[in-house]
């Protein structure tokens, strides 16, 4: 087993050397721990779990080895899409960050990876944790686009229902979502680098409302009602360069 410590501040660290875990060093950063972590491995297959399960069953490892096991053998990535006990976390960025902008800018990729699309429990070759993968909460966005685009095959897993330790992370998630779509679009030409400050601006909007948002029951449904609203508003043109609307991603 593998630790990959990301600049914590807590005991992480010293409980997994505790264990006999190997421990690495890490910058801060989800995406940056991810590549550091799979560049330490030669396995066919790398398994990603988010920390904030709250029960050990089901049990996800062993549900996403039973995926990779039944997959073909070019299936390159088994994304865990999981339920959750009501009244379950509002996926502000889901809905309005991620969904919105790949349905507008990759929609190759919109709705093709379950009920959490941006879910951190996933299977996948190493080759896709390449450079390009963004530092932060933005990871899983651009794993996903790159999947879609790339012509490969790939499952969603049903992992079963479990509680998870949500937390809400205000505007920042939602920019860093962003970003990796717009990086794709920008490179695949599916939007004009020109006109790229326009879909920031729209981001910007709907990340401050996110960030008003602070997890309290009696304001949750009016806060999904802002935010399904707010996924509705136009989008800003993408206008993309003649000729490469079909460029795949590089």
């Amino acid at each position: 087993m593998l630790l990959v410590d990301s600049a914590s501040t807590d005991d992480t660290a010293a409980l997994g050397r505790a264990r006999r875990i190997e421990v690495v060093d890490a910058p801060l950063g989800k995406g940056a721990a991810m590549v550091v972590g799979a560049r330490r491995v030669t396995t066919p297959w790398l398994c990603f779990l988010d920390g904030d399960l709250m029960a050990r069953e089901p049990n996800v490892p062993r549900a996403l080895r039973r995926s990779v096991e039944r997959a073909d053998d070019d299936t390159i990535m088994v994304v865990g899409d999981f339920a959750e006990p009501p009244p379950g976390a509002v996926l502000s960025n889901t809905i309005a960050v991620y969904g919105p902008l790949v349905r507008a800018l990759v929609p190759e990729a919109a709705g093709r990876f379950g009920t959490h699309p941006l879910s951190g429990f996933r299977a996948l070759r190493p080759w896709l944790v390449d450079a390009n993968l963004p530092s932060d909460f933005g990871a899983e966005t651009y794993l996903n686009l790159l999947v879609a685009l790339s012509g490969s095959p790939w499952t969603v897993s049903h992992l079963g229902t479990f509680p998870q330790r949500f937390r809400y992370h205000g505007a920042d998630m939602g920019r860093e979502i962003a970003k990796a779509v717009l990086d794709v679009a920008v490179s695949c030409d599916r939007l004009a680098p020109e006109l790229r400050g326009a879909w920031e601006e729209w981001v910007g909007r709907v990340t401050a409302e996110i960030a008003g948002y602070h997890a309290a029951e009696e304001d949750r449904e009016a806060h999904r009602a802002r935010i399904m609203r707010l996924a509705a508003t136009p989008l800003p043109p993408r206008v993309p360069r003649a000729g490469r609307e079909d460029v795949t991603f590089r």
